[in-house]
């Protein structure tokens, strides 16, 4: 394990390897233990956080956040958890369509895995929360949708929800475009985004049961109008049986925005812990 430490504060992230066989060369995630976790034997829910497209797992760390974070911890204004950031290096925290880059499979299966043996996590689906920012909101969205036995709390910030039709995908901008074509395929005929599409997943029944609540934010000067996205995919979720809040508030597609929103959707998840009842 090799241990660093966020730019500007003394909060310990460190950052660990996973040998997992779902990632050609293994996986990467850091971790961010809460200020009283090294005084006792107490357990702690954990929120599994999945970063930007432009971002890796050391992301919030780098803008503030953690250190954010624990302090609210420590002034008893955010209630404690761990917090686990894998990398999922422009991948969509999805399996990609050739079947070599399993990041949905590493992140729902061998990281909670490792992340328990090695860390004093609460048991119980009430106590595992997975949120994401725009790429990784789309993956924590996507992830939770397909595994809803292993959450009970879901949010994405400026998530990335969008439809993925083939000519869907080929409208947005180029950088997301290279990225869905990494994953997902090039071909119109030979792609795996249908299932991956989260409108889909949930279409495909009437009505769907989960354990979780979903918690949608985004700013209104979102370039890409994400806003729009989460107010309206909120909907959709919501008449589908998924109990979902959306909240559009003034901000843009950036990390000054994001910085600030972080807190609340960790504020939102600890209150929905079980151990914080």
């Amino acid at each position: 394990m090799a241990f660093a430490f966020c730019a500007g504060s003394d909060v310990d992230f460190p950052r660990r390897h996973s040998p997992t066989a779902d990632l050609p060369h293994g996986g990467t995630y850091s971790v961010f233990l809460p200020p009283s976790y090294s005084a006792g034997a107490r357990r702690y829910p954990v929120l599994y956080f999945l970063h930007d497209a432009y971002g890796d797992d050391r992301v919030l760390g780098k803008n503030g956040v953690i250190a954010r974070l624990a302090a609210a911890m420590r002034g008893g204004t955010l209630g404690e958890f761990i917090l686990v950031c894998p990398n999922g290096d422009g991948g969509w925290f999805s399996n990609s369509h050739d079947g070599r880059r399993r990041y949905e499979d590493w992140i729902a299966g061998d990281l909670p895995r490792e992340v328990e043996a090695s860390y004093r996590v609460a048991g119980g689906v009430g106590d595992r929360g997975i949120t994401g920012i725009s790429m990784g909101g789309y993956g924590a969205v996507k992830i939770a949708l397909r595994h809803p036995e292993s959450y009970g709390s879901v949010s994405g910030l400026s998530a990335a929800v969008i439809p993925m039709e083939w000519d869907d995908v080929e409208k947005v901008f180029f950088v997301a475009r290279w990225q869905l074509h990494r994953v997902f395929g090039t071909s119109r005929t030979e792609n795996s985004l249908a299932e991956n599409d989260v409108w889909k997943i949930v279409g495909s029944r009437e009505r769907r049961t989960v354990p979780f609540d979903v918690f949608l934010v985004a700013g209104t000067e979102d370039k890409y109008r994400l806003d729009r996205v989460a107010a309206q995919y909120a909907d959709f979720l919501n008449r589908h049986g998924i109990r979902t809040t959306a909240r559009l508030e003034p901000g843009i597609h950036d990390w000054p925005y994001w910085k600030s929103a972080m807190l609340e959707i960790a504020r939102w998840h600890a209150s929905r812990f079980s151990a914080a009842h």
